[in-house]
């Protein structure tokens, strides 16, 4: 019988897939970017270095960013153009990983890395795109009044998402109007 060092053993792709919380071809594609060394079994399946697994571990901690979360109440997003257009100025900011919008809450939530942006930096983008939060001043940001959690109560009232089509494009002819 053969020991040998608690280090030098061999995983699984599914092992390391489970070791990062990512699926096993992302553990494919590290391999075949040059990431993490492969052995290949008999049988042609890849093993992977427990050592060399640790380390990229390790890598990836000193590489991850602190995300910092931001909230504010964005009271002309009203309708679900709105939204789209407040999370397209949003995600063409660098730093930006998610953005939260709701048109019937009037919130919006974003997700960014301090170090490579910045709340004002936030701000002064919605505002260009005609969406400006509430509770912000020009030299930073103070406490924001986001909704309480409840709808908007016109969205109740008129339970409706969408516009009234202009009378003019209802009058168009051709089959996709009545879709």
């Amino acid at each position: 019988m053969i020991k040998t060092h608690p280090d030098s053993r061999l995983l699984s792709r599914a092992d390391v897939a489970e070791m990062f919380g990512v699926s096993p071809s992302t553990v494919t594609r590290w391999a075949d970017a040059g990431l993490l060394p492969t052995a290949k079994t008999l049988g042609g399946h890849r093993r992977y270095d427990a050592a060399a697994v640790s380390e990229l571990a390790k890598q990836f901690q000193k590489e991850k960013p602190t995300m910092e979360e931001l909230v504010f109440g964005v009271p002309a997003m009203w309708a679900d153009h709105h939204v789209l257009a407040v999370r397209n100025a949003l995600f063409a900011l660098a730093g930006v990983d998610s953005v939260e919008a709701s048109s019937a809450f009037k919130t919006v939530r974003v997700f960014y890395d301090p170090g490579r942006t910045s709340a004002q930096v936030i701000v002064k983008a919605m505002m260009a795109a005609g969406y400006p939060p509430t509770g912000f001043e020009e030299n930073g940001h103070s406490e924001v009044p986001v909704s309480t959690g409840k709808t908007d109560p016109a969205w109740t009232a008129l339970a409706m998402r969408t516009i009234q089509t202009h009378p003019a494009d209802m009058a168009m002819s051709g089959e996709f109007r009545k879709y």
